[in-house]
């Protein structure tokens, strides 16, 4: 009955991914500690979201999108452990005046199901399978290049002007059919080749059109 479940729930993610409708979250978690809050959440469109917030200020503010594959690991991990929480999902209570977790669940059933925590707390199985997964989620965001999402979405074409890594200028100059970029560099006119799948490694933006 849970995998009849899981499947038919991990279906209805796919489809609205799929449908082009506007994404709904899966999985989200708040941890605050003092007035640090930290928020990570995995929507259906197969993006995560990392937020961090001191006090009413914030402080960082990052997205990437998941690959497919990887996508579809990680919703499985949190529907199928949502399955299998129970009614009390821990192992000891601690209570805590300034650090506490705040998860929201959005897959499984009678969602949305909403558990609040101490980070002291003794977890069961499930669901320390279920904050291990955002732990992963939320440090492939902070580990990622700021312009690695947007390098992922830019459709490079010739004459366009991008600022690198490296604080140079330079300008699209080729644009191959497997997505290998030739770029020459302001001033000096030396040229570089850029892997599609190192752009974010070489290339902090691309510059807005000169009107």
């Amino acid at each position: 009955m849970i995998v009849r479940a899981v499947i038919s729930t991990t279906l209805s993610f796919c489809a609205l991914s799929a449908s082009g409708q506007a994404p709904v979250p899966v999985v989200e978690r708040t941890v605050t500690r003092g007035e640090l809050a930290t928020r990570v959440s995995m929507f259906s469109n197969k993006v995560v979201v990392v937020t961090t917030r001191y006090g009413d200020e914030q402080v960082f503010a990052r997205r990437i999108t998941l690959p497919e594959d990887q996508y579809m690991v990680y919703l499985a991990t949190f529907e199928g452990n949502a399955q299998r929480l129970g009614e009390r999902p821990f192992t000891s209570d601690v209570s805590t005046s300034n650090a506490e977790v705040s998860l929201v669940l959005h897959a499984g059933l009678d969602t949305p199901r909403s558990i609040s925590f101490s980070t002291m707390s003794g977890v069961k199985l499930p669901l320390a399978a279920i904050m291990a997964a955002l732990d992963d989620l939320e440090l492939m965001v902070f580990e990622a290049s700021p312009s690695a999402e947007a390098m992922r979405t830019w459709m490079p074409r010739k004459g366009d002007r991008v600022e690198l890594l490296n604080g140079h200028f330079a300008t699209v100059v080729e644009v191959w059919e497997d997505g290998l970029l030739f770029l020459e560099y302001d001033q000096t006119y030396v040229r570089e080749a850029v892997p599609p799948d190192t752009r974010d490694q070489v290339i902090l933006r691309v510059l807005e059109p000169e009107q």
